[in-house]
C-alpha cells in the first residue's frame, strides 16, 4: 500500500457513531483555533465533519502547512497516552464538528467498544511509518524530487494537481522561490506544465517510473 499521501487512515462510520457517544461534539467557525502548540491539553479529538488545518509558524511567522485532515480522522492521539503538550497548531477549516474525548471517556469508550484502541493502534504505527519516510526523504532527496513525490501524491487520474506554488512550498518546508526553482526543473525535463493555480503532469506513468528510478532505495 502507498501511504505516503496518508495522515491518518480513518475509522468506519460505524466506530465514528459510536465514539460519538460517549464524547461531546464541539463546534468550529471557520478559521478558529482548536489547539495551538505547547498547550498541555491532554485528549484525543476525532473529526466528526468537515476538515481540520494541522501546522505551525516558524521563527519568521510563517506558516507551515502539515496536513488536513477530513472526517473520521483523529489527532492528539500522544497526549492521550503520554500526556505530551501539542505539537502543532490545529485551525478549523470550513464549519467543523470534533468529537473531544478526554482520557476518563477514552477509557470509558475503549472499554465498551474495543475496536476504538485496535484502530489507533493501526493509525499511529500508520502515523510513525509516514513519518520516518517524511524524514528519510529531507535528509536524502533533493528539493525537485520531494516536489515530484508530493504532485504524484495529490495527481487526479489526469494528471491533474491543483495546488498554488505556495501550497507546495508549504507541503516542502520551503521558499516559495526554492519551490518555483523544482518546478521548472521538472518542466524542463518535459514532465509537467504549469497553469494558473495548478500544475499538470504530461504522463503520470512515465513521471513514477522516473521518480521511482532516482529513489535509490526505492518506494516502500
Amino acid at each position: 500500500m502507498n501511504t505516503s499521501n496518508m495522515v491518518n487512515a480513518a475509522m468506519s462510520e460505524e466506530l465514528l457513531m459510536l465514539c460519538a457517544k460517549f464524547a461531546p461534539i464541539k463546534e468550529y467557525s471557520d478559521r478558529c483555533t482548536i489547539h495551538n502548540r505547547g498547550e498541555l491539553k491532554s485528549g484525543l479529538s476525532i473529526i466528526y465533519c468537515g476538515q481540520v488545518k494541522i501546522g505551525n509558524y516558524g521563527l519568521d511567522g510563517k506558516y507551515q502547512h502539515m496536513a488536513t485532515l477530513s472526517k473520521a480522522d483523529t489527532f492528539g492521539e500522544f497526549t492521550l497516552f503520554n500526556n505530551l503538550p501539542r505539537t502543532h497548531h490545529a485551525m478549523a477549516v470550513g464549519a467543523t464538528k470534533v468529537i473531544q474525548m478526554s482520557a476518563s471517556q477514552f477509557s470509558q469508550c475503549s472499554k465498551e467498544t474495543p475496536e476504538l484502541s485496535s484502530y489507533l493502534l493501526s493509525s499511529m504505527g500508520l502515523k510513525l511509518h509516514i513519518a520516518l519516510e517524511r524524514l528519510d526523504d529531507i535528509q536524502r532527496l533533493p528539493t525537485y524530487i520531494r516536489l515530484a513525490k508530493v504532485l504524484l501524491q495529490y495527481t487526479d487520474k489526469q494528471g491533474h494537481v491543483v495546488l498554488r506554488q505556495k501550497d507546495l512550498a508549504e507541503q516542502l518546508g520551503v521558499t516559495v522561490l526554492c519551490c518555483h526553482k523544482s518546478i521548472k526543473k521538472l518542466a524542463a525535463l518535459s514532465f509537467i506544465e504549469t497553469s494558473y493555480g495548478a500544475i499538470n503532469i504530461k504522463n503520470v506513468t512515465d513521471f513514477t517510473l522516473w521518480l521511482e528510478e532516482k529513489m535509490s532505495l526505492g518506494q516502500l
